[in-house]
């Protein structure tokens, strides 16, 4: 109680400007809040650009994969086919190699 009657008589002896003070400390107070309130709207901005350009990027990432995993499908595709070709091959050049072997090589 002694407190509160201490703050009241220092403000009742405080200069006019002083006590006025209060009135524009709401100024300045609604001031922040509304520069507070533009950088929350240009953060909150900031999150949806962010957030668009992530679901596009995922969207080509997304592409990209399919169209990875595809040629190495084909990529396997094809190195099975030349090793069967491959085969092949060694084997008709070993069948030639006999047939002139055996014909008075």
């Amino acid at each position: 109680m002694t407190a509160v009657w201490a703050a009241a008589q220092a403000f009742a002896q405080a200069p006019v400007e002083e006590r006025q003070a209060a009135k524009d400390d709401t100024g300045t107070v609604q001031r922040r809040i509304d520069f507070a309130r533009q950088a929350l709207e240009r953060a909150e901005a900031k999150v949806r650009d962010a957030e668009t350009e992530h679901n596009e990027a995922k969207l080509r990432f997304d592409e990209a994969r399919k169209r990875f995993d595809a040629t190495a499908r084909n990529l396997d595709r094809a190195r099975a086919e030349s090793a069967r070709a491959r085969e092949h091959f060694e084997a008709q050049s070993s069948e030639l190699e006999r047939r002139r072997g055996g014909n008075g090589g």
